[in-house]
């Protein structure tokens, strides 16, 4: 009777065995008691700079000025449309006055230009036929004044208009000028040559412009100027005037064309004496 009392006692130690449950259950509670520590020291590094952010956009907010108001689109188009109609304004009205009176002024105006191109034409025309019976004397006439020396220098420099367009330098190159002559061609347009000799100024022996006229008006083409080491007479300084060889670039000026071809060309004998 003591053995089987004695047996029963063990079989009920080892069916509780209660320190072998309290090791099984230790290690969960260890395992559920890290994982918080884990992530403690994280969420303060989120949490910081999350507070520190809306600080510092504040601070820049208040420094930034308020933004003005903008026009609306539409009123800015209308704007844009009346600056652009008062330029066409004064481009096609420059006198400033009545639109209307503007017009008619500029219509009489256009005929009494009309009228004057048909003159203009008329004399070209009268020209061509008076060049050509004057073309075999003035070829004579060329021949002989070549054998006087400085002929033609003296001849332009004495005229009271040309004098005060040439330059001291502009006379050092006139000097060299061995040939004037005016040529007028079938078509009426009107060439100037120049003829030089060797000189210090420019490499060319000869220049020349020529005038053309048409309906549409007045057009010039020259012959370029080679110009020897750097003497470029035409390059105005400060303080200079400007050089009479500035005529041979791409200017229609007509009071040098009246003088060189109807009082130079036609009576250099005149200006010769002077």
């Amino acid at each position: 009777m003591k053995n089987n009392k004695s047996n029963n006692n063990q079989k009920v130690v080892k069916k509780s065995n209660p320190p072998q449950q309290k090791q099984q259950q230790q290690p969960k509670q260890k395992v559920q008691q890290n994982k918080p520590q884990q992530k403690q020291p994280q969420k303060p590094n989120q949490t910081k700079p999350q507070q520190q952010q809306p600080q510092q956009t504040k601070s820049k907010k208040e420094q930034i000025p308020p933004k003005k108001a903008l026009k609306p689109v539409e009123k800015v188009e209308e704007e844009i449309e009346d600056v652009e109609e008062n330029e066409d304004t004064e481009t096609n009205n420059p006198l400033g006055i009545d639109s209307e009176l503007y017009e008619d002024i500029t219509k009489i105006q256009l005929e009494i230009d009309n009228i004057s191109n048909k003159e203009m034409q008329q004399k070209l025309k009268l020209d061509i036929e008076r060049d050509r019976a004057f073309t075999p004397f003035f070829n004579e006439r060329e021949k002989l004044l070549s054998s006087i020396p400085n002929f033609w220098h003296k001849v332009i420099t004495s005229h009271p208009i040309l004098t005060a367009l040439i330059t001291g330098k502009d006379d050092e190159l006139i000097k060299n000028l061995t040939n004037f002559k005016v040529d007028v061609m079938d078509s009426g347009n009107v060439r100037f040559n120049f003829t030089f000799k060797n000189n210090n100024f420019i490499k060319n022996k000869s220049i020349w412009k020529e005038y053309a006229f048409d309906d549409q008006g007045i057009s010039t083409t020259c012959s370029p100027i080679q110009w020897k080491n750097g003497n470029d007479i035409t390059k105005k300084r400060e303080g200079e005037d400007p050089s009479f060889f500035s005529w041979f670039a791409d200017q229609d000026d007509l009071e040098i064309f009246d003088i060189l071809k109807h009082e130079i060309w036609m009576f250099p004998n005149d200006f010769y004496n002077n």
